[in-house]
């Protein structure tokens, strides 16, 4: 498992004084350190060594973060912590939906940063010797953390996985927004209700032959959701 010792963390932010305050704090906390000034550097950056996090400005010139959090998501799994001067709802769901995992925006808690920071790392770590897991029809394989169901196999993100591993490990239960929340993002997120919505539309994406009418994975309303083994009409 990958800790703060052995971690590799890519700053992608074009603002120095940003940059020089996240890099300082990261090497103090043990960190390996790589940067980034535009979306090209960044890409370049992955290319040559994949990190184990990106913190991921969305304000970026050029290529801005939006397009780079896309780009990104072609080629690595890397969790992405996304930052914005600009705290809109928009923005949040743009982000999640091109891939980040999670988002800030500043000025941000330093100390809230790394234990984001930590999570994300925590959450991307691990799992490669588990078997298997099922729900009847639905599939995870760990050692390349993918979604397989009827013939089509789909890869996912720590987050997407660590969500994934919760409904089938409780296949055929009633979990709440308050429970996946606070299990996979943490206590201080448990009233975040988008973030989940975003992530089961992503799933859902992979799951469903028909995203818009589910037949896997429902919506309890006023509740949470429940992963059916067999479509469930």
């Amino acid at each position: 498992m990958t800790d703060a010792r052995s971690a590799t963390i890519l700053i992608v932010e074009d603002e120095e004084k940003y940059r020089r305050l996240l890099k300082t704090n990261l090497l103090l906390e043990g960190y390996q350190v790589t940067e980034a000034g535009n979306g090209h550097d960044a890409l370049q950056a992955v290319y040559g060594r994949e990190p184990d996090a990106i913190v991921l400005d969305l304000r970026l010139p050029e290529m801005d973060g939006f397009q780079l959090c896309r780009r990104l998501r072609q080629i690595t799994s890397t969790p992405i912590l996304a930052l914005t001067a600009l705290n809109t709802e928009a923005d949040l769901i743009h982000a999640l939906d091109l891939g980040a995992d999670d988002y800030m925006t500043k000025p941000f808690s330093l100390q809230e940063l790394l234990a984001r920071l930590r999570a994300l790392i925590r959450r991307s770590s691990g799992d490669a010797a588990e078997a298997t897991l099922s729900c009847g029809d639905i599939s995870l394989v760990p050692d390349v953390r993918e979604l397989a169901i009827r013939d089509a196999r789909n890869r996912l993100t720590p987050t997407e996985w660590k969500l994934m591993q919760e409904f089938v490990g409780n296949c055929g239960k009633v979990l709440t927004h308050e429970h996946l929340l606070t299990k996979i993002w943490g206590p201080e997120y448990r009233t975040d209700h988008e973030y989940l919505r975003v992530y089961v539309r992503k799933l859902r994406a992979c799951l469903e032959p028909n995203p818009r009418r589910p037949v896997y994975l429902i919506t309890q309303a006023g509740i949470g959701y429940i992963l059916y083994p067999k479509p469930h009409a």
